[in-house]
């Protein structure tokens, strides 16, 4: 009696065991095509950008007219119709092209790219960033040529009359005089007693106050937010 239940219940179990498999074999075909559909949906499609696209919705950040009808272009391109988009920015004066200032892939900052510090008569200070925490590269431009007139890391510009402050290198603060192409040195920064500041620092903490005929007028912020000026021979 026994072994005939329990033949009874393994029939029953194989029988239970059969229509499950039929039901799964069912519904295989719904299964694979509802995971092709999701895995479709997971898939990023591929690069679509264009230099359109990019114009549309990624304009460049800074202005571009300068002083005596010079200008920046800033443009996308491709070198060819298998190359990645750049982008980049001309020196021109109407439609003659002076000068190209900077090429970078059409991803980098604009600020990486470069903008204008300063705008004067006849130069301008061409300005490239890296983050926050690193002085701003600078190179002073001639507009009519494209030529490097001087170089370092901003701090301060005057305009009547024309005069940049900056560093050359990570010591030596200049002054560049542009109406008598002079540069001025002013002091070691490794050793002044006034100014406690990084390089980084010193585009806030320092200004041009003041020019006269014989002297120009610095104004310093140090550390402990103390205000000194002090004046240099031009």
């Amino acid at each position: 009696m026994k072994t005939k239940i329990l033949l009874l219940f393994i029939a029953f179990f194989i029988i239970l065991s059969c229509q499950e498999r039929k039901e799964t074999k069912n519904k295989l075909p719904e299964l694979k095509k509802e995971h092709k559909a999701q895995t479709k949906n997971t898939i990023p499609e591929q690069d679509t950008i264009t230099i359109e696209y990019l114009n549309k919705h990624n304009s460049y950040d800074y202005e571009t007219k300068l002083r005596n009808g010079y200008d920046l272009e800033f443009k996308y391109f491709r070198e060819n119709k298998n190359s990645s988009i750049e982008m980049c920015l001309n020196l021109k004066k109407g439609n003659t092209l002076i000068d190209t200032l900077n090429i970078m892939g059409y991803g980098a900052p604009h600020k990486n790219l470069g903008y204008v510090g300063a705008d004067y008569n006849n130069y301008f200070a061409f300005v490239n960033s890296f983050g926050s925490g690193n002085p701003h590269e600078f190179r002073l431009i001639e507009k009519s040529t494209g030529k490097t007139i001087k170089s370092g890391f901003i701090v301060d510009s005057f305009k009547k009359p024309e005069f940049l402050l900056y560093t050359k290198g990570y010591d030596s603060l200049m002054l560049y005089d542009m109406e008598k192409k002079k540069d001025n040195y002013i002091e070691d920064l490794a050793k002044s007693k006034e100014i406690d500041l990084m390089v980084s620092e010193l585009s806030d903490g320092l200004k041009i106050k003041k020019v006269t005929a014989k002297y120009v007028v610095i104004e310093i912020e140090n550390h402990e937010n103390k205000i000194i000026t002090k004046k240099y021979n031009r």
